[in-house]
């Protein structure tokens, strides 16, 4: 099982990067799946910018399909994000919503966040679209 660690942030001086390859430390210790660090702002995404609805999968633009091709060889995620007035990152939102079968979390594809509280938002990323 292959997880991506994603650090949903790309705030300069942000907290989030240490406490992403914090936790992406020590999920390496464990034996049962392989964990990978993703941080969006390795991949210059602009806000959506894609001719196309994502859920035609026509994508277009290198930086979109760079992304797609890193989501979509996940098996489940774990994020860390900040949250902004009760929900996710702008950042965060606007990496996924450039997306849509690469992000579809089911039973086969699960989703994991822990903060108090939950931030709203994360969970609609995966489910609906």
């Amino acid at each position: 099982m292959k997880i991506g660690n994603i650090s949903g942030s790309t705030r300069p001086g942000r907290i989030g990067e240490a406490v992403a390859k914090w936790a992406y430390q020590n999920a390496r210790q464990k034996t049962d799946a392989d964990f990978e660090l993703v941080d969006i702002a390795n991949f210059d995404l602009p806000l959506l910018d894609e001719p196309a609805p994502p859920s035609l999968g026509q994508y277009t633009k290198d930086h979109t399909k760079r992304w797609a091709e890193k989501i979509g060889a996940f098996d489940g995620f774990v994020f860390v994000t900040p949250e902004y007035n009760r929900g996710i990152s702008g950042a965060l939102k606007n990496a996924f919503d450039f997306l849509f079968a690469e992000r579809k979390c089911t039973s086969s594809k699960p989703g994991t966040s822990r903060s108090t509280p939950p931030p709203t938002g994360l969970r609609s990323l995966f489910e609906g679209s």
